[in-house]
């Protein structure tokens, strides 16, 4: 079996091999790049997807301060801790 596939695969010479290679590779593309889309449209559908908006709501209803500067006017600057805290 081996034997007869090498045969038929030197018949083809170089540039039968290297098109069929290139229309296996295309289509084998085609096929993922169409799975995919499919996919992503069944996983995440239009309401699930996460867009900065929706996380900056997020972070305004948790709470969650914006740490842009540390060293702005009026916020307290985050120590280390000391080498006594360290020790005990």
């Amino acid at each position: 079996m081996l034997w007869y596939l090498v045969g038929i695969l030197a018949d083809a010479g170089a540039t039968g091999l290297v098109t069929g290679t290139a229309a296996a590779t295309g289509v084998l593309l085609t096929v993922v790049l169409a799975a995919a889309n499919l996919l992503r449209r069944v996983v995440t559908p239009a309401e699930l997807r996460v867009t900065r908006r929706l996380m900056r709501e997020r972070t305004r209803r948790t709470g969650v301060p914006r740490h842009r500067d540390p060293d702005a006017a009026g916020r307290a600057r985050p120590r280390a801790p000391t080498a006594t805290l360290a020790v005990a």
